[in-house]
């Protein structure tokens, strides 16, 4: 009977860590990722030793880390690009006139063009960015609320 108590016990702080770690991956919008580290670790380390139905929540919740991070570095790809086209342009445009007397650099607006690549990359990493949040919201609470009603990642409503 002892050894029944010993596993239903490890089986609910698995379940309890499994809870913890849908929540660090919520709180990873606020704190710039940091949480969802934790998480990912966390996973990581626990699948293996965890009860079949807490292994597909650990394996989904190391989904949840990869996909945020793939959206979160297409985001910044599309902003870095953008920013240095952006620059690019900008000194392209300052450099029509050069330096002027008083060592100051003057930029003509006029001779400034964005052309939609820019706009583009932009609206990109927007649309990005707010897939990355939605997903971070999303896919911790389903994976929360199946397992707070004790079900399995993968498992039918039956």
């Amino acid at each position: 009977m002892g050894d029944d108590a010993g596993r239903w016990r490890q089986g609910e702080t698995a379940r309890n860590l499994a809870l913890v770690n849908y929540g660090l991956l919520f709180a990873a919008i606020f704190f710039a990722g940091v949480p969802a580290l934790i998480a990912v670790i966390i996973a990581y380390v626990q699948r293996d030793e965890a009860p079949a139905r807490i292994r597909s929540h650990h394996t989904f919740q190391i989904r949840i880390f990869w996909v945020a991070f793939a959206l979160t570095l297409a985001a910044g790809v599309c902003f870095v690009t953008a920013l240095v086209s952006g620059l690019s342009e900008l000194i392209a445009a300052g450099g029509v006139h050069g330096w002027s007397q008083d060592h100051s650099y003057n930029i003509e607006m006029a001779h400034m063009s964005l052309d939609g690549r820019v706009i583009g990359l932009v609206v990109a990493g927007v649309i990005l960015s707010i897939l990355t949040g939605l997903w971070l919201v999303a896919a911790p609470a389903i994976g929360f609320i199946r397992l707070a009603s004790e079900r399995g990642i993968g498992d039918s409503a039956a």
